[in-house]
């Protein structure tokens, strides 16, 4: 029962803060927004690269570089 009572009281000093304070809301809205869209970006960025699975391709180059035993190839059926 406390809890929400601080909750209704955290939530209305809220609202009363973005009233009395709203250029100031706005402020931070306008600062946080090109962080925001730049994190978004390198998440899309990521998760575009590993649905395509250029990470991997990239991964097995490079340990195909770094090896240096030979490979022998099986005949094909």
């Amino acid at each position: 029962m406390i809890n929400i009572v601080f909750a209704i009281v955290a939530i209305c000093l809220g609202i009363w803060g973005l009233i009395n304070y709203w250029w100031y809301t706005v402020d931070v809205v306008i600062a946080i927004f090109p962080l925001v869209l730049l994190f978004v970006g390198i998440i899309a960025l990521l998760a575009g690269l590993k649905s395509t699975g250029l990470k991997a391709n990239l991964m097995e180059g490079n340990k195909k570089a770094d090896s240096t035993e030979p490979t022998t190839r099986k005949k094909d059926e």
